[in-house]
């Protein structure tokens, strides 16, 4: 792999590849994911992603790559070769950071000693891995298609490969999982070469068939106040195994946060390519003021495989209001638990932050959701528990 020319004074753009195929479709799932093993339309749909990526080239002229993420589905679920033909176009296409970040999502099932060094051949350098648990009952419950023991093994393979900067995800609230079940996966985890873990509530999402069950009565879904205290929990045990909780759902070892991520709540540009795929694009006014542009791929495949060109292969396109920007530039940022820089915001938007928002802000503080400090504002433990009604007072 060779890197384009890197240029000096480039905006920061991260690049999101989605790869919607999987072997099987699990139980909790309502991601742009189809349980396709097919090689021709793989290779039919990196076909289509490389156009995509050439594509959109001309809406991001002043940037240079830092992060390329491959999502899915299931990336490490279609052959290797593929991905790399991916990574060459990126990269023969738009100036690349010397030390851009590369992610891969896999899964346990999928991966084996040879792909994982092939990973590592053609530059990938972060592995994030969807372990969700380290328990088989967990898993089977979840309608994963690895085991424990699997999910282990590739954690260890992946540092065996040369990777030192790997990432697994987790998920509490399982039904029938106790608290010791819980602990059982972080301790595991924390003796592993794992620098990153995400770890997330099971959602019951419409349309799944963890959903149906629910709604039929075969299912239970944990109490509200159990998913909480396993939540906090996780937070905890990390912290006093030296991890930082720098997000509301993630934890990293100091300097292995997500660079990737980042960009999603700090508001910088990203590229996204693929079904179902994400785009944001900041756009200036003449005072200087940002104005974001945020567009959305469609999420039916045979309408994407059949795109002309890239405004065909979109679903929607939204321009920022004012109200939008500002309310984004709050909500986001809160994800992150050093929350906002009220400084920064006035920089940004020519505006007190009390004087658009005080009343509001006010009130949350006040009920112990908000907490304000050194010229920052963020989400107390108690408004973690409560972030998506914090978020709403700004929208």
């Amino acid at each position: 792999m060779k890197y384009a020319v890197r240029q000096e004074g480039k905006r920061a753009l991260g690049l999101y590849v989605h790869i919607p195929f999987c072997v099987r479709k699990c139980r909790y799932c309502d991601f742009c994911s189809l349980p396709v093993q097919d090689p021709d339309l793989h290779k039919e749909y990196v076909r289509k992603l490389t156009t995509e990526i050439t594509l959109k080239r001309k809406l991001f002229p002043a940037h240079e790559v830092d992060s390329i993420y491959f999502g899915g589905g299931t990336p490490s679920s279609i052959d290797p070769s593929l991905i790399e033909g991916l990574i060459d176009a990126a990269v023969a296409r738009y100036p690349v950071a010397d030390d851009c970040e590369i992610t891969l999502e896999a899964n346990p099932g999928s991966l084996t000693d040879k792909s994982l060094r092939a990973y590592k051949a053609m530059g990938v350098n972060r592995m994030s891995i969807g372990v969700q648990s380290f328990q088989d009952k967990q898993l089977e419950f979840l309608g994963r298609i690895h085991t424990a023991e699997e999910a282990l093994l590739s954690c260890l393979g992946a540092e065996a490969a040369g990777f030192c900067n790997i990432s697994i995800d987790l998920i509490f609230g399982v039904p029938g999982q106790a608290h010791n079940d819980w602990l059982y996966s972080l301790d595991i985890a924390r003796q592993l070469p794992v620098q990153h873990i995400s770890f997330y509530s099971l959602q019951i999402e419409e349309g799944t068939p963890l959903h149906a069950d629910v709604e039929a009565g075969r299912v239970e879904p944990v109490e509200d106040i159990e998913d909480r205290l396993m939540y906090h929990l996780a937070i905890r045990f990390l912290r006093d195994k030296g991890y930082q909780h720098y997000e509301i759902s993630n934890c990293a070892l100091p300097g292995f946060e997500s660079r990737h991520n980042m960009k999603y709540w700090s508001m910088e540009d990203y590229a996204g390519f693929g079904l179902g795929a994400h785009s944001y694009v900041t756009k200036y006014t003449k005072d200087g003021r940002p104005r974001g542009l945020r567009l959305a791929n469609t999420e039916r495949l045979g309408d994407y495989l059949a795109a002309r060109d890239a405004y065909s292969m979109l679903d929607a396109m939204h321009e920022n209001t004012v109200g939008d920007q500002l309310s984004e530039y709050v909500f986001l940022g809160l994800r992150r638990t050093a929350g906002i820089d009220l400084a920064h915001f006035k920089e940004v938007f020519g505006s007190d932050f009390w004087e658009k928002y005080g009343e509001e802000t006010s009130k949350l503080i006040q009920q112990g959701l908000l907490e304000r400090s050194d010229e920052r504002l963020k989400l107390t433990e108690r408004g973690l528990d409560v972030a998506n009604r914090v978020f709403s007072e700004y929208v």
